[in-house]
C-alpha cells in the first residue's frame, strides 16, 4: 500500500498502473479518455469523489497526447471538426468544474457523480447497442449478396437530419467527408465539455456517439478526432482541478506510466476492425461501467453497511477493464487470422478488415 498524502488515503500502486494500462488500451480503441470507468474505479479504491474526478482528468490529458499522435499517423483525425469543437468544449468544461465544486461543498460529490454516471451510461448503452446490431446485420446481408463492404456501415438517420440544419456558418470537414452547421459542432462540444468537467472524464463516451450519430463522422474519424478534443478538454480540466486542489499528482504519474503503453496498442488496433466493432466495444464498456458504478452507489446509499457491495464493485471495476482489453486483443488476432485465410468464429468476418 502506498500513502497518497494529498488525497489522504492509502492505495496499491499496482492497481493504479494496471488501471492506467487497461483503460489506455480501451480509450485508444474507442476514442475515450475512459473516465467513466476510471472515476468510479478511483472512488472504489478509496479516493474522495472530487479527488477521483481531478486525478482522472489529469491522467486523461497526458494519455490523450500519446493517442493523438498515433491516430494522426493512422489518418483518423479531422482537424477542422476537432478544432471547431474547442470553443464549446472549453466553455462546457468550465461550467462542469463549477458544478462539481458545488456538489463538493454540499458533501455529496461521490453520490451525485455515480448517480449521473449510471443514468447517462445506461441510456447511451441502449441506443448504441440497438444501432450497432442493426449495422452488423446490414454488413452480413451485404456480404451474403456479394456487395463491397467498407470500413464503416451505419443505419442511423440522425446525421442526415442534423446536416440539413441551415444555420451559418456551414463548415466542410474534408477528412470526415461531411458538411454541417458550425453550431451543431459547437453544441456537441458544450454538452460533452460539461460532462467532462463534472464527471472528470474526457467526455468521449458521449462525444464519440455524438460525432457518429449527430454530426455524421465515421467511427474511426470520430475516435481519432475525439482523442484530439480530449487533449484540450483534459488539459483545461486538469488545470482547473489543480487550481481547486482536486489532484494528487503522484497518483496521476502512476496511472500515466501504464496509460502511455496501453494507448499505443489501442490506437493501432482500430486499423484492424470496422466501425461497428468499435461501437460494440463502446457499448459494452458503458454497460459494464454502469454495473460497477451502481454497486458502489448502492454501497454508499446504504450507509456503507454492506462491505460485499464494495468488494464486488472493486472486482467488477477491475474485471471489466481486463475483459474489454482481452476482447480488443481478440479482435486484432482474429483479424490477422482472417486476413491469412485461417478459421475464425462466424461473427468475425463482418467486423474486421481483411485487407
Amino acid at each position: 500500500m502506498f500513502e497518497f498524502l494529498i488525497a489522504g488515503i492509502q492505495a496499491p500502486i499496482f492497481l493504479l498502473v494496471l488501471t492506467g494500462f487497461t483503460v489506455g488500451i480501451v480509450g485508444g480503441f474507442i476514442g475515450v479518455g475512459g473516465g467513466y470507468m476510471v472515476t468510479p474505479a478511483l472512488i472504489v479504491f478509496g479516493f474522495p469523489g472530487y479527488m477521483a474526478s481531478g486525478i482522472d482528468m489529469t491522467h486523461i490529458a497526458g494519455k490523450a497526447v500519446v493517442a493523438t499522435i498515433r491516430h494522426r499517423q493512422l489518418g483518423n483525425i479531422d482537424w477542422v471538426l476537432g478544432l471547431a469543437m474547442v470553443g464549446g468544449t472549453m466553455l462546457g468544461v468550465e461550467q462542469g468544474v463549477r458544478l462539481l465544486n458545488y456538489t463538493k461543498a454540499l458533501g455529496l460529490s461521490g453520490i451525485i457523480l455515480l448517480t449521473a454516471s449510471v443514468v447517462i451510461m445506461l441510456s447511451l448503452f441502449i441506443y448504441t447497442q440497438i444501432e450497432t446490431r442493426k449495422s452488423h446485420k446490414k454488413i452480413e446481408k451485404m456480404s451474403e449478396n456479394g456487395q463491397h463492404v467498407g470500413r464503416e456501415v451505419m443505419v442511423s438517420k440522425g446525421p442526415a437530419f442534423f446536416q440539413r440544419i441551415p444555420l451559418f456558418p456551414i463548415v466542410r470537414c474534408r477528412t470526415a467527408k461531411i458538411v454541417v452547421s458550425m453550431w451543431v459542432i459547437v453544441v456537441v462540444g458544450i454538452i460533452t465539455g460539461i460532462l467532462a468537467g463534472f464527471l472528470g472524464v474526457g467526455g468521449g463516451f458521449v462525444r464519440v456517439p455524438a460525432l457518429v450519430y449527430i454530426v455524421g463522422a465515421s467511427t474511426h474519424i470520430a475516435v481519432g478526432t475525439d482523442i484530439l478534443e480530449i487533449v484540450v478538454s483534459g488539459g483545461y480540466g486538469a488545470l482547473r482541478h489543480s487550481m481547486m486542489g482536486n489532484v494528487d499528482i503522484i497518483a496521476v504519474l502512476f496511472m500515466i506510466v501504464g496509460a502511455m503503453f496501453g494507448a499505443q496498442f489501442g490506437s493501432i488496433a482500430t486499423s484492424y476492425v470496422r466501425g461497428p466493432a468499435i461501437r460494440y466495444i463502446l457499448s459494452y464498456s458503458l454497460i459494464l461501467a454502469t454495473v460497477g458504478a451502481f454497486l458502489r452507489l448502492g454501497f454508499m446509499l446504504t450507509g456503507s453497511k454492506y462491505e460485499i457491495l464494495s468488494f464486488l464493485a472493486v472486482v467488477f471495476t477491475l474485471g471489466e477493464m481486463i475483459f474489454l482489453c482481452l476482447f480488443i486483443m481478440s479482435l486484432v488476432i482474429f483479424s490477422v487470422r482472417h486476413k491469412h485465410g485461417k478459421s475464425v468464429p462466424a461473427w468475425i468476418p463482418s467486423l474486421v478488415v481483411a485487407n
